[in-house]
């Protein structure tokens, strides 16, 4: 690997997490046979914990305040829906879980010709005699 004039600060960066993690990981190691060491660890945690809980409890009252949901508020939600899809899958017949045929795409442009049913009977007949009758009527229509 070639080095480059520029050094790389995300290499630095791996560099010095990894260093201090083993400093960090030597120093514990060696502190966790104090009694006073695991004490102050058992206060932090209990501190970190009380922080986590208050600012759990500030953000949801803002949320509330504002109108939106929280994020525990959603996650009942989904499981509130989830139990109803699941009531609703165990109440549908078997036939009607079968898919559907397709429909047509719903667009402002005439289905193609070939798909397009023809008229039959007695409209189409009406159509098809109409047809030539308007044709010689704006004939007769065009005298010069």
């Amino acid at each position: 690997m070639t080095s480059s004039p520029i050094p790389d600060p995300l290499q630095m960066w791996r560099e010095a997490l990894t260093k201090l993690e083993s400093n960090v990981n030597s120093l514990v190691t060696g502190g966790m046979d104090s009694q006073e060491v695991m004490h102050s660890v058992h206060q932090l945690s209990t501190v970190s914990l009380g922080l986590q809980h208050a600012f759990e409890k500030a953000v949801g009252s803002y949320l509330a305040k504002i109108n939106l949901p929280s994020r525990k508020d959603v996650s009942e939600l989904a499981a509130a829906l989830a139990r109803i899809e699941d009531k609703l899958d165990r109440l549908l017949p078997a036939s009607a879980a079968a898919p559907v045929l397709p429909r047509p795409a719903r667009t402002r442009r005439p289905p193609p010709e070939e798909a397009a049913a023809k008229p039959t009977g007695a409209l189409a007949a009406a159509r098809a005699a109409a047809a030539p009758a308007k044709r010689t009527a704006a004939r007769t229509g065009r005298r010069s």
